[in-house]
């Protein structure tokens, strides 16, 4: 059971090399993002989708097909991205603060997301929106940093599952969902949930950074590959 995931910072990529495989749709939406924190993240994180694609099936990067229909509700727009020259090839792409990551496989659905330390948090609203009764019993013993820290884990679990089951945020109550173990735990029922149990698995990608993998079946081999291009992505 095999993960790949690749990184790259965007402090130091090189955004015009990257903006030269996005498609003219997703440059005119580039063009519209007036932060440039913000236009050189969505950048980044098309070309590394194109990228990958391309190395795995050997379609020009440029022509990938890079499909958002969601398959609970057959909406066009919101769905999991899926690659229509490769549907046997499960990704997930996350992004926060400098960092741009993306997670496949052939062998097990993924779900990535990556969690910047810096951010502001609230704890006491953030709470009873985020942790099942367990998880606010064991957040009541923690404090400063460590709360904190634990807060980013949680979050980073929880939106990397519902990642990799296409449901998105608005969709499942974070609330439902327990992580305080390594398989997922259904405190209430779901729609379109997966039969499979979903594994979590901790990432360290960069200081600073609270990383979460989500996958079905045993535990996966991940293997972590920090790019100092978006073209040095290998398949």
């Amino acid at each position: 059971m095999a993960v790949r995931v690749w990184v790259v910072d965007a402090r130091t990529a090189d955004e015009a090399e990257a903006a030269r495989l996005l498609s003219e749709a997703e440059l005119d939406r580039a063009g519209e993002l007036d932060v440039a924190s913000v236009r050189r993240t969505f950048v980044l994180s098309r070309a590394l989708q194109r990228t990958l694609c391309s190395r795995y099936s050997g379609a020009p990067a440029a022509e990938v097909d890079i499909t958002r229909a969601c398959a609970h509700c057959a909406h066009p727009g919101h769905g999991k991205p899926r690659f229509a020259a490769a549907p046997e090839l499960d990704y997930s792409v996350s992004h926060s603060g400098d960092l741009v990551a993306i997670a496949a496989s052939t062998d097990t659905r993924v779900g990535l997301d990556v969690e910047a330390g810096s951010r502001h948090v609230e704890p006491e609203r953030m709470i009873p929106l985020l942790a099942t009764e367990s998880e606010r019993t064991a957040l009541a013993g923690l404090s400063g940093q460590a709360l904190r820290r634990e807060l980013f884990r949680l979050w980073a679990c929880k939106e990397a599952v519902v990642k990799l089951t296409g449901h998105g945020l608005l969709a499942v109550p974070f609330t439902a969902l327990g992580v305080d173990g390594p398989v997922v735990r259904l405190t209430a029922p779901l729609d379109h949930w997966p039969d499979e149990a979903i594994r979590l698995t901790g990432l360290s990608l960069d200081e600073g950074y609270v990383s979460a993998l989500a996958t079905t079946g045993p535990p996966p081999e991940v293997a972590v590959d920090r790019l100092a291009r978006v073209a040095d992505l290998a398949w």
